[in-house]
Protein backbone atom coordinates (compact mmCIF):
# COMPACT_ATOMS: atom_id res chain seq x y z
CA UNK A 1 0.00 0.00 0.00
CA UNK A 2 1.56 3.20 -1.10
CA UNK A 3 1.16 6.45 1.77
CA UNK A 4 1.42 9.72 0.34
CA UNK A 5 3.43 12.27 1.79
CA UNK A 6 2.70 14.96 4.42
CA UNK A 7 0.86 17.71 3.26
CA UNK A 8 3.15 20.62 3.07
CA UNK A 9 2.75 23.92 5.68
CA UNK A 10 2.22 25.58 2.34
CA UNK A 11 -1.07 23.08 1.78
CA UNK A 12 -2.15 23.10 5.09
CA UNK A 13 -2.14 27.05 4.82
CA UNK A 14 -3.80 27.54 1.91
CA UNK A 15 -6.81 25.12 2.65
CA UNK A 16 -6.86 27.00 6.26
CA UNK A 17 -7.28 30.60 4.88
CA UNK A 18 -9.52 29.91 1.91
CA UNK A 19 -12.02 28.47 4.92
CA UNK A 20 -11.04 31.39 7.22
CA UNK A 21 -11.77 33.97 4.71
CA UNK A 22 -15.20 32.95 3.45
CA UNK A 23 -15.97 32.49 7.06
CA UNK A 24 -15.04 36.35 8.02
CA UNK A 25 -16.53 37.28 4.62
CA UNK A 26 -20.08 35.97 5.94
CA UNK A 27 -19.22 37.00 9.62
CA UNK A 28 -18.60 40.46 8.99
CA UNK A 29 -21.24 40.37 5.67
CA UNK A 30 -24.05 40.63 8.90
CA UNK A 31 -22.57 43.52 9.97
CA UNK A 32 -23.00 45.16 6.35
CA UNK A 33 -25.74 43.90 6.22
CA UNK A 34 -27.86 44.47 9.36
CA UNK A 35 -30.16 47.26 7.71
CA UNK A 36 -30.81 45.43 4.63
CA UNK A 37 -31.94 42.02 7.10
CA UNK A 38 -33.91 44.68 9.53
CA UNK A 39 -36.02 45.58 6.82
CA UNK A 40 -36.52 42.41 5.02
CA UNK A 41 -37.61 40.27 8.78
CA UNK A 42 -39.30 43.62 10.17
CA UNK A 43 -36.51 43.46 13.02
CA UNK A 44 -36.50 45.39 16.38
CA UNK A 45 -33.22 46.98 17.20
CA UNK A 46 -32.99 44.09 20.05
CA UNK A 47 -33.56 41.29 17.78
CA UNK A 48 -30.80 42.91 15.37
CA UNK A 49 -28.65 42.86 18.93
CA UNK A 50 -29.34 39.23 19.44
CA UNK A 51 -28.94 38.48 15.92
CA UNK A 52 -24.97 39.92 15.91
CA UNK A 53 -24.68 38.41 19.46
CA UNK A 54 -25.60 35.13 17.84
CA UNK A 55 -22.39 35.15 15.58
CA UNK A 56 -19.98 35.93 19.13
CA UNK A 57 -22.21 33.11 20.84
CA UNK A 58 -21.25 30.65 17.78
CA UNK A 59 -17.37 31.42 17.13
CA UNK A 60 -17.39 30.76 21.63
CA UNK A 61 -19.72 27.07 21.33
CA UNK A 62 -17.86 26.42 18.10
CA UNK A 63 -14.05 26.39 19.51
CA UNK A 64 -15.05 24.58 21.95
CA UNK A 65 -16.79 21.64 20.94
CA UNK A 66 -14.47 21.16 17.86
CA UNK A 67 -11.59 21.95 19.67
CA UNK A 68 -12.41 19.16 21.99
CA UNK A 69 -13.07 17.00 19.28
CA UNK A 70 -10.10 18.14 17.28
CA UNK A 71 -7.69 17.27 20.25
CA UNK A 72 -9.17 14.05 21.04
CA UNK A 73 -9.59 12.35 17.49
CA UNK A 74 -7.86 14.09 15.39
CA UNK A 75 -7.01 18.20 14.07
CA UNK A 76 -7.08 16.92 10.21
CA UNK A 77 -10.48 15.26 10.41
CA UNK A 78 -12.31 18.00 12.71
CA UNK A 79 -10.91 20.47 9.82
CA UNK A 80 -12.77 18.49 7.34
CA UNK A 81 -15.97 18.40 9.20
CA UNK A 82 -16.22 21.72 9.54
CA UNK A 83 -17.99 22.43 6.33
CA UNK A 84 -20.73 20.34 6.74
CA UNK A 85 -21.02 23.04 9.45
CA UNK A 86 -20.78 25.75 7.44
CA UNK A 87 -22.22 24.62 4.36
CA UNK A 88 -25.42 24.03 6.29
CA UNK A 89 -25.43 27.44 7.85
CA UNK A 90 -25.29 29.73 4.92
CA UNK A 91 -27.75 27.92 2.98
CA UNK A 92 -29.91 27.84 5.92
CA UNK A 93 -29.41 31.74 5.82
CA UNK A 94 -29.88 32.22 2.08
CA UNK A 95 -33.55 30.47 2.07
CA UNK A 96 -34.35 31.84 5.41
CA UNK A 97 -38.05 32.37 6.04
CA UNK A 98 -38.50 34.35 8.81
CA UNK A 99 -36.44 36.19 11.46
CA UNK A 100 -36.02 33.02 14.21
CA UNK A 101 -34.88 30.72 11.20
CA UNK A 102 -32.26 33.66 9.89
CA UNK A 103 -30.93 33.87 14.24
CA UNK A 104 -30.81 29.70 14.47
CA UNK A 105 -28.73 29.40 11.35
CA UNK A 106 -26.65 32.09 11.78
CA UNK A 107 -25.54 30.63 14.73
CA UNK A 108 -25.20 27.58 13.22
CA UNK A 109 -23.20 29.09 10.50
CA UNK A 110 -20.73 31.03 13.02
CA UNK A 111 -19.72 27.74 14.80
CA UNK A 112 -17.41 26.84 11.62
CA UNK A 113 -15.71 30.43 12.07
CA UNK A 114 -14.68 29.34 15.80
CA UNK A 115 -13.60 25.57 14.95
CA UNK A 116 -11.70 26.41 11.62
CA UNK A 117 -10.16 29.56 13.73
CA UNK A 118 -8.63 27.30 16.52
CA UNK A 119 -8.18 23.85 14.52
CA UNK A 120 -6.20 25.43 11.79
CA UNK A 121 -3.71 27.70 13.99
CA UNK A 122 -3.01 24.34 16.06
CA UNK A 123 -2.81 21.93 13.04
CA UNK A 124 -0.36 24.94 10.97
CA UNK A 125 2.02 25.34 14.11
CA UNK A 126 2.43 21.56 15.16
CA UNK A 127 4.38 21.77 11.19
CA UNK A 128 6.15 24.50 11.07
CA UNK A 129 8.61 25.43 13.71
CA UNK A 130 10.54 28.56 15.17
CA UNK A 131 9.83 31.90 14.08
CA UNK A 132 8.54 30.41 10.92
CA UNK A 133 5.89 29.54 12.93
CA UNK A 134 4.99 32.90 13.68
CA UNK A 135 5.07 33.94 10.31
CA UNK A 136 2.51 31.22 8.94
CA UNK A 137 0.40 32.29 11.85
CA UNK A 138 0.60 36.04 10.69
CA UNK A 139 -0.35 35.29 7.12
CA UNK A 140 -3.34 33.21 8.02
CA UNK A 141 -4.77 36.05 9.83
CA UNK A 142 -4.84 37.51 6.21
CA UNK A 143 -7.93 35.56 5.97
CA UNK A 144 -9.62 38.63 8.08
CA UNK A 145 -9.84 40.64 4.87
CA UNK A 146 -12.71 38.61 4.13
CA UNK A 147 -14.24 41.59 5.74
CA UNK A 148 -13.68 43.52 2.98
CA UNK A 149 -15.22 41.55 0.64
CA UNK A 150 -18.20 41.69 2.69
CA UNK A 151 -17.69 45.56 2.18
CA UNK A 152 -17.63 45.62 -1.44
CA UNK A 153 -20.16 43.07 -2.02
CA UNK A 154 -22.53 44.88 0.56
CA UNK A 155 -21.98 48.23 -1.17
CA UNK A 156 -21.86 46.68 -5.07
CA UNK A 157 -23.59 43.58 -5.17
CA UNK A 158 -26.62 43.73 -2.97
CA UNK A 159 -28.72 46.49 -5.06
CA UNK A 160 -27.96 44.26 -7.50
CA UNK A 161 -28.09 40.60 -6.44
CA UNK A 162 -29.92 41.10 -3.05
CA UNK A 163 -28.99 39.55 0.13
CA UNK A 164 -29.76 36.01 0.19
CA UNK A 165 -27.19 35.68 -3.21
CA UNK A 166 -24.64 37.32 -1.01
CA UNK A 167 -24.60 34.56 1.57
CA UNK A 168 -24.63 31.56 -0.97
CA UNK A 169 -22.27 32.88 -3.31
CA UNK A 170 -19.85 31.40 -0.83
CA UNK A 171 -20.79 28.30 -0.63
CA UNK A 172 -19.71 27.28 -4.19
CA UNK A 173 -15.97 28.42 -3.45
CA UNK A 174 -16.13 26.54 0.09
CA UNK A 175 -17.48 23.41 -1.92
CA UNK A 176 -14.95 23.37 -4.18
CA UNK A 177 -12.20 23.96 -1.34
CA UNK A 178 -13.78 21.16 0.53
CA UNK A 179 -13.21 18.40 -2.24
CA UNK A 180 -9.56 20.09 -2.12
CA UNK A 181 -8.94 19.54 1.24
CA UNK A 182 -10.31 16.43 1.72
CA UNK A 183 -7.41 15.14 -1.32
CA UNK A 184 -4.74 17.19 0.38
CA UNK A 185 -5.27 16.16 4.07
CA UNK A 186 -7.09 13.05 4.19
CA UNK A 187 -3.65 11.02 4.67
CA UNK A 188 -2.00 12.98 6.90
CA UNK A 189 -5.74 13.52 9.32
CA UNK A 190 -6.31 9.21 8.95
CA UNK A 191 -2.13 9.13 10.45
CA UNK A 192 -2.21 11.84 13.02
CA UNK A 193 -2.27 10.96 16.45
CA UNK A 194 -4.14 13.08 18.42
CA UNK A 195 -2.42 15.48 21.07
CA UNK A 196 -4.87 14.99 23.56
CA UNK A 197 -5.73 11.31 23.55
CA UNK A 198 -3.93 10.44 26.89
CA UNK A 199 -4.95 13.35 28.82
CA UNK A 200 -7.90 14.78 30.67
CA UNK A 201 -9.14 17.99 30.13
CA UNK A 202 -10.14 18.65 34.10
CA UNK A 203 -5.81 17.98 33.86
CA UNK A 204 -5.05 20.20 31.11
CA UNK A 205 -6.69 23.00 33.23
CA UNK A 206 -4.93 22.38 36.45
CA UNK A 207 -1.79 23.01 33.91
CA UNK A 208 -2.66 25.63 32.02
CA UNK A 209 -5.28 27.74 33.89
CA UNK A 210 -3.55 30.29 34.82
CA UNK A 211 -1.99 31.08 31.27
CA UNK A 212 -5.92 30.65 30.23
CA UNK A 213 -6.78 33.47 31.80
CA UNK A 214 -3.53 35.45 30.67
CA UNK A 215 -4.58 34.25 26.69
CA UNK A 216 -8.29 35.30 27.48
CA UNK A 217 -7.45 38.86 28.69
CA UNK A 218 -5.03 39.19 25.38
CA UNK A 219 -7.38 38.79 22.79
CA UNK A 220 -10.55 40.60 24.69
CA UNK A 221 -8.18 43.80 25.20
CA UNK A 222 -6.75 43.77 21.72
CA UNK A 223 -9.72 42.38 19.70
CA UNK A 224 -12.44 44.97 21.72
CA UNK A 225 -9.86 47.43 19.83
CA UNK A 226 -10.63 46.01 16.48
CA UNK A 227 -14.09 45.52 17.44
CA UNK A 228 -14.66 49.07 18.17
CA UNK A 229 -12.99 50.18 15.64
CA UNK A 230 -15.62 48.44 13.30
CA UNK A 231 -18.35 50.20 14.50
CA UNK A 232 -16.83 53.52 14.95
CA UNK A 233 -15.02 53.57 11.10
CA UNK A 234 -19.33 52.72 9.50
CA UNK A 235 -19.83 56.66 11.23
CA UNK A 236 -17.11 58.10 9.11
CA UNK A 237 -17.63 59.38 5.32
CA UNK A 238 -17.96 56.30 3.17
CA UNK A 239 -15.81 55.38 -0.20
CA UNK A 240 -14.61 52.71 -1.53
CA UNK A 241 -11.09 53.91 -1.44
CA UNK A 242 -11.44 54.27 2.47
CA UNK A 243 -12.75 50.86 3.16
CA UNK A 244 -10.19 49.25 1.18
CA UNK A 245 -7.51 50.54 2.82
CA UNK A 246 -9.16 50.51 6.93
CA UNK A 247 -9.15 46.61 5.97
CA UNK A 248 -5.69 46.32 4.21
CA UNK A 249 -4.14 48.57 7.09
CA UNK A 250 -4.13 45.40 9.43
CA UNK A 251 -1.58 43.31 6.53
CA UNK A 252 1.93 45.50 7.53
CA UNK A 253 0.61 45.14 11.06
CA UNK A 254 -0.02 41.53 11.07
CA UNK A 255 3.65 41.22 9.11
CA UNK A 256 5.14 43.42 11.78
CA UNK A 257 3.95 41.88 14.83
CA UNK A 258 5.59 38.44 12.88
CA UNK A 259 8.84 40.34 12.52
CA UNK A 260 9.04 42.00 16.36
CA UNK A 261 8.41 39.07 17.53
CA UNK A 262 11.25 37.00 15.96
CA UNK A 263 13.58 39.66 17.28
CA UNK A 264 12.30 40.80 20.41
CA UNK A 265 9.56 38.08 22.09
CA UNK A 266 5.98 38.17 22.64
CA UNK A 267 6.16 40.48 25.60
CA UNK A 268 7.85 43.31 24.53
CA UNK A 269 6.06 43.29 21.29
CA UNK A 270 2.70 43.43 23.10
CA UNK A 271 4.54 46.65 24.73
CA UNK A 272 5.10 47.96 21.55
CA UNK A 273 1.49 47.71 20.25
CA UNK A 274 -0.02 49.23 23.88
CA UNK A 275 2.65 52.45 23.76
CA UNK A 276 1.34 52.65 19.88
CA UNK A 277 -2.12 52.51 20.74
CA UNK A 278 -1.96 54.80 23.91
CA UNK A 279 0.17 57.35 22.00
CA UNK A 280 -2.65 57.31 19.23
CA UNK A 281 -5.50 57.59 21.50
CA UNK A 282 -4.03 60.73 23.57
CA UNK A 283 -2.90 62.40 20.64
CA UNK A 284 -6.02 61.87 18.78
CA UNK A 285 -8.21 62.98 22.03
CA UNK A 286 -6.09 66.33 22.53
CA UNK A 287 -6.08 67.24 18.80
CA UNK A 288 -8.50 69.48 17.31
CA UNK A 289 -7.82 68.90 13.72
CA UNK A 290 -11.24 67.69 12.03
CA UNK A 291 -9.50 64.90 10.35
CA UNK A 292 -8.46 62.87 13.43
CA UNK A 293 -11.21 60.59 13.50
CA UNK A 294 -10.35 59.28 9.97
CA UNK A 295 -6.37 59.17 10.56
CA UNK A 296 -7.12 57.28 13.58
CA UNK A 297 -9.60 54.85 11.94
CA UNK A 298 -6.93 53.94 9.58
CA UNK A 299 -4.17 54.10 11.34
CA UNK A 300 -5.36 51.62 14.39
CA UNK A 301 -5.85 48.20 11.64
CA UNK A 302 -2.26 49.05 11.46
CA UNK A 303 -1.14 48.84 15.17
CA UNK A 304 -4.00 46.20 15.77
CA UNK A 305 -2.37 43.74 13.01
CA UNK A 306 0.34 43.23 15.82
CA UNK A 307 -1.41 41.31 18.49
CA UNK A 308 -3.64 39.91 15.41
CA UNK A 309 -0.48 38.34 13.52
CA UNK A 310 0.95 36.58 17.09
CA UNK A 311 -1.78 35.22 18.92
CA UNK A 312 -2.77 31.82 16.95
CA UNK A 313 1.12 30.97 17.22
CA UNK A 314 1.90 32.02 20.97
CA UNK A 315 -1.59 30.44 22.45
CA UNK A 316 -0.33 26.96 20.64
CA UNK A 317 3.04 27.39 22.12
CA UNK A 318 1.25 27.97 25.66
CA UNK A 319 -1.35 25.22 25.42
CA UNK A 320 0.58 21.98 25.15
CA UNK A 321 -2.43 19.33 25.98
CA UNK A 322 -5.57 20.16 24.13
CA UNK A 323 -4.09 23.07 22.56
CA UNK A 324 -6.79 23.27 20.24
CA UNK A 325 -9.84 23.55 22.66
CA UNK A 326 -7.82 26.24 25.18
CA UNK A 327 -6.42 28.26 22.10
CA UNK A 328 -9.68 28.48 19.94
CA UNK A 329 -11.69 28.82 23.04
CA UNK A 330 -9.26 32.04 24.44
CA UNK A 331 -9.26 33.65 21.35
CA UNK A 332 -13.21 33.39 20.75
CA UNK A 333 -14.45 33.70 23.97
CA UNK A 334 -12.30 36.92 24.26
CA UNK A 335 -13.96 37.97 20.90
CA UNK A 336 -17.81 37.73 23.07
CA UNK A 337 -16.31 39.77 25.64
CA UNK A 338 -14.80 42.17 22.94
CA UNK A 339 -18.05 42.09 21.50
CA UNK A 340 -19.56 44.14 24.11
CA UNK A 341 -17.00 46.63 24.06
CA UNK A 342 -19.58 48.96 21.71
CA UNK A 343 -22.60 48.43 24.16
CA UNK A 344 -20.05 49.96 27.03
CA UNK A 345 -19.30 52.56 25.06
CA UNK A 346 -22.77 53.65 24.36
CA UNK A 347 -23.44 52.76 28.05
CA UNK A 348 -20.55 55.06 29.60
CA UNK A 349 -21.15 57.93 26.83
CA UNK A 350 -17.64 57.43 25.30
CA UNK A 351 -18.98 57.86 21.79
CA UNK A 352 -19.45 61.32 21.74
CA UNK A 353 -17.50 64.46 21.96
CA UNK A 354 -14.24 62.49 21.20
CA UNK A 355 -14.39 60.61 24.40
CA UNK A 356 -13.90 57.62 22.29
CA UNK A 357 -10.12 58.14 22.05
CA UNK A 358 -10.20 57.65 25.76
CA UNK A 359 -11.66 53.76 25.98
CA UNK A 360 -8.76 52.73 23.36
CA UNK A 361 -5.98 54.39 25.52
CA UNK A 362 -7.52 52.48 28.65
CA UNK A 363 -6.82 49.38 26.45
CA UNK A 364 -3.53 50.39 25.50
CA UNK A 365 -2.81 50.92 29.22
CA UNK A 366 -4.01 47.42 30.23
CA UNK A 367 -2.37 45.74 27.24
CA UNK A 368 0.81 46.97 28.74
CA UNK A 369 -0.37 45.95 32.67
CA UNK A 370 -0.87 42.60 30.71
CA UNK A 371 2.36 42.69 29.13
CA UNK A 372 4.45 43.22 32.20
CA UNK A 373 2.66 40.09 34.34
CA UNK A 374 2.71 37.96 30.91
CA UNK A 375 5.61 35.91 32.12
CA UNK A 376 4.80 35.34 35.61
CA UNK A 377 1.51 33.68 34.07
CA UNK A 378 3.45 32.02 31.70
CA UNK A 379 5.71 30.17 34.37
CA UNK A 380 8.58 32.60 32.82
CA UNK A 381 8.25 30.67 29.81
CA UNK A 382 7.29 30.19 25.57
CA UNK A 383 9.26 32.85 24.15
CA UNK A 384 8.67 35.99 26.69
Amino acid sequence: MTTRAAPSPATIYWTAFVGLFFDYYDLYLFVYLERALAAEFALSATQSSWLQFAGLAGVGVGSLAFGFLADKFGRGRAMLATFAVYGGGIAGISLAWSAGSLLAFRLVASLALGAEWGISHAYLAERVSGTARYRFSAWLQFSILGGLLAAMAARFALPVLGWRVLFAASIVPVALLATWRWRALADGASAEIPAASTASLREAWKVHGRAFVACFAMASLTIASGTMNVFFARELPQSPWFTAIFWLNVAPGMLAGAWIVGRLGVTRALLVYAAGLTALSVACWAWAWPGRSLLFALVLPLLNGVPFGLMGAYFNEVFERYRTTLSGAAYNLGRIAAGFAPVLITALGLHEGGRYFLFTAAIGVAVAGLGAVLPRAMGDKRNC
